[in-house]
């Protein structure tokens, strides 16, 4: 029992940065994830929606520079106001996309821990999904930037991030009976 409460002081004074990398390749931390404060945990999926937002950001204003789908009805002096105004809808709209699906994933996340004989609440399976999708987010997220399309792409990144928290609920004890 006290190794536990080692670990999750340990856990919880960890950087958002060492999160973010640990998250990528340690399915052991992100077990221990799941004992984070929800605090930390919501701070970290905006950070993932910043990084989630950046490339499509980029793209939009620094490679295409194409705005015809916005200035439709405006004149270019009205996109100085129109494009900040976009930006941060868009911005919105990704954090949301990423809070629902973590969401979801979480729902799946307790039936693989039910069937594997593991206690896992409801919010310790949403902390634990919120840093299992850091990889599938961060790797769907720059494709576009490569130019890569990849057809059916979403059904890839559920996919992946439902191997990140399989393997990260194999991860966590078994339930004592």
């Amino acid at each position: 029992m006290k190794e536990i409460e080692s670990d999750v002081n340990t856990v919880r004074n960890l950087s958002i940065y060492t999160l973010f990398y640990k998250s990528i390749y340690s399915f052991k931390d992100l077990a221990k994830f799941r004992f984070l404060d929800i605090g930390k945990t919501i701070k970290y999926v905006f950070i993932l929606a910043i990084i989630y937002f950046l490339p499509a950001m980029i793209n939009l204003l620094l490679i295409d520079r194409d705005f015809s789908h916005l200035a439709t009805n405006f004149d270019k002096d009205s996109l100085v106001i129109i494009i900040p105004i976009y930006l941060i809808f868009t911005y919105v709209l990704y954090s949301g996309l990423l809070f629902i699906k973590i969401s979801i994933l979480a729902g799946i996340a307790l039936l693989f821990a039910k069937v594997s004989h593991r206690k896992l609440p409801y919010r310790n399976a949403w902390r634990l999904t919120a840093f299992s999708i850091t990889l599938p987010t961060v790797l769907f997220a720059l494709l576009p930037l490569a130019r890569i399309d990849i057809p059916l792409g979403i059904i890839y990144d559920v996919a992946l991030s439902i191997i990140y928290i399989l393997f990260a609920i194999i991860k966590t004890p078994r339930s004592k009976k």
